[in-house]
């Protein structure tokens, strides 16, 4: 039991659990996928264009949001089927929406049949 309180106790008090806990503020986490790319959605309350910033690499999409109240990391695994280039953020009425387009090159196509 000492143990078992002794790692919780561990658990709660440090950073990651810091983040947890004010990540868990952003209550819809939504990726979805189509033919032209990805979406991804995060509900982020009291975060404005100003205080989010994003970044991507040929590995990983972070988001990172920082207020005087409140701060999260969210951080997806990506490939380079995604135009790294074209990609666009908006936050509107606290809901920021991320789009990924693909490559044109893999993209699906329809092959006519002749």
């Amino acid at each position: 039991m000492l143990l078992t309180s002794s790692i919780l106790n561990d658990f709660f008090n440090d950073d990651f659990a810091t983040s947890i806990k004010s990540f868990n503020n952003l209550k819809t986490n939504t990726v979805s996928h189509d033919d032209d790319g990805a979406t991804i959605k995060l509900k982020v309350p009291g975060f404005n264009k100003k205080s989010i910033d994003i970044s991507v690499d040929s590995e990983h999409l972070t988001i990172e949001g920082k207020t005087d109240d409140d701060s999260f990391t969210k951080r997806y695994a990506i490939d380079n089927k995604f135009d790294f280039d074209s990609i666009d953020a908006k936050v509107i009425d606290g809901l920021l929406t991320l789009t990924l387009p693909y490559k044109a090159e893999v993209k699906p196509r329809k092959i006519k049949v002749s």
